[in-house]
């Protein structure tokens, strides 16, 4: 008979569940801003049911690579429903930290035992993210990918459904218990095929995290017994039986997105645009010593290492190798390569659960101990959620109400991905622009927006970049785009730190 969930795994879940629901009710993720934007666009844009939908945040059909099966879901839920975007995708984060703590508690009962698997919840929502500081400063803002309580925004986040869909995947490929034979049904490989692909499909970098976990599963397989070569055969093939599964997918094409790891332009801005690349991009290029400096983001979750290398010793060296090869990987000169520090994550919370589970049984000093590594997360969290919620929610009502629904408008890339989120209006230059949008001329875009807000622009060139984009109104933020001298355009609006203009009118 199956054990069922003790109350530690029931009451620590139904706390965090809480928690997220707390955070959303305050509105966390959109003052955080970030990628919740995108989000927010994709699924009110996918919410439509056109077919093919429109880029979420520019004018066209420029391919997304968000419209993968999860945010199609989430956005077809919200149509059926009538819920606006934001109230699906917090009904999503929601349904997905349920489903990613149930998941996680599998896994780590198939990898651990089931006695450790109590401390999944705990694990999995305290011990990612960064050690406290002390100051007040945000810790490593803008890591995706982490399943902190604190990072509520990633809970609706497409590579938490591809971390939910590895775990699943995981729990599908391990024995039932450590140290049992694996189950080598055909119906067993043949969902094992479907949930991969799925997972490509949703979020296509999260396949990477399922390549480096699969690699070291078969070297486990390969170091601790004589695996069946059906079973070798599938761990192999199933990255590129996935990949060949989410190219049918028909919202965007998935192949293309190969290019990314041939033509740096991609993923490197420009020389000529000034100031700070986007998120994945600064991500990416970080060099050896400033990522080894980084390795302090991975916070509590390091001390799982201490658990890896005690089940290597008992030959059990999945874990180990897994959080190894994310760790190596994050040193390579591959695009997007420090993700791999967050995909270490993972391996290191879920050995964690073995850890707490020693320590919890060594008396005093060792509940001391979790109690100390549990609290240097919450802490931690702490810190981040009080940052976050001092932060203020744009309010952008004005441009809703005093642009059609059509219009294209001009701002400065992080107001502009507030602008698409929160309105739906399109824009000319995102901040953080995704692949498909660099290879349509998103770096052009952003230095058109650069150019068209610096004070000594001609007017002649500002209007061939109206012209360009077919903007119809330009909104400044005069906080961040200070010593701009007023615009040569009607003003619609004026207050709350924004100016709207009419770029339709004789100014152009």
């Amino acid at each position: 008979m199956r054990a069922r969930p003790d109350a530690l795994f029931t009451f620590s879940s139904a706390a965090g569940l809480l928690v997220l629901a707390w955070l959303y009710s305050q509105d966390s993720p959109v003052r955080l801003g970030l990628d919740t934007f995108h989000h927010l666009a994709a699924v009110r844009e996918l919410g439509r049911g056109e077919f093919p939908p429109r880029h979420n945040l520019v004018e066209g059909y420029v391919p997304q690579g968000h419209y993968g099966p999860y945010l199609v879901a989430v956005a077809r839920l919200a149509r059926l429903t009538g819920a606006s975007a934001r109230a699906a995708l917090h009904a999503a984060g929601l349904a997905g930290l349920v489903v990613f703590v149930v998941a996680f508690r599998l896994v780590a009962a198939r990898l651990i035992g089931p006695d450790a698997a109590r401390w999944s919840a705990l694990s999995a929502l305290l011990l990612s993210g960064p050690w406290p500081v002390r100051g007040g400063r945000l810790p490593s803002p803008g890591w995706p990918g982490t399943t902190s309580i604190a990072d509520a925004q990633n809970f609706f986040f497409p590579q938490h459904a591809g971390l939910v869909l590895l775990l699943v995947l995981l729990g599908l490929l391990l024995p039932a218990r450590p140290g049992a034979a694996p189950d080598l049904r055909p119906r067993r490989a043949a969902a094992a095929v479907v949930v991969a692909g799925l997972l490509v499909a949703s979020h296509p970098l999260s396949g990477l995290a399922m390549a480096s976990a699969l690699g070291a599963l078969i070297v486990a397989d390969l170091m601790t017994s004589r695996p069946p070569p059906a079973r070798v055969a599938l761990l192999a093939t199933l990255p590129v039986l996935a990949l060949g599964l989410a190219a049918l997918w028909p919202y965007y094409p998935l192949l293309k997105l190969l290019k990314a790891f041939t033509m740096p332009q991609l993923w490197e801005p420009p020389r000529a645009a000034s100031g700070p690349g986007p998120v994945h991009v600064v991500m990416s290029l970080l060099p050896l010593s400033s990522l080894v400096a980084s390795l302090r983001s991975l916070g509590p979750a390091v001390a799982g290492l201490a658990w890896c290398a005690v089940l290597a010793v008992r030959r059990q060296p999945c874990l180990l190798l897994w959080a190894g090869l994310d760790l190596m990987l994050a040193a390579s000169p591959l695009p997007f390569h420090q993700r791999f520090l967050v995909f270490a994550l993972l391996p290191l919370q879920i050995a964690a659960t073995g850890l707490l589970q020693a320590a919890w049984r060594l008396g005093l000093p060792g509940k001391a101990l979790a109690v100390a590594l549990l609290a240097a997360g919450a802490a931690s969290a702490a810190e981040r959620i009080a940052w976050t919620l001092d932060r203020e929610v744009p309010h952008l009502d004005f441009v809703t109400r005093l642009t059609p629904a059509e219009a294209v408008i001009l701002s400065d890339p992080p107001t502009s991905s507030a602008v698409a989120g929160l309105t739906g209006r399109k824009v000319v230059a995102p901040d953080g622009p995704d692949v498909f949008l660099v290879m349509a001329g998103g770096w052009q875009r952003t230095l058109d927006v650069r150019r068209f807000l610096s004070w000594s622009t001609p007017s002649q060139e500002r209007a061939a970049i109206l012209a360009r984009w077919h903007v119809g109104y330009v909104l400044v933020d005069t906080l961040r785009t200070q010593g701009l001298e007023p615009l040569p355009y009607p003003k619609v609006y004026e207050g709350g730190g924004y100016v709207l203009y009419d770029a339709r009118g004789p100014g152009r």
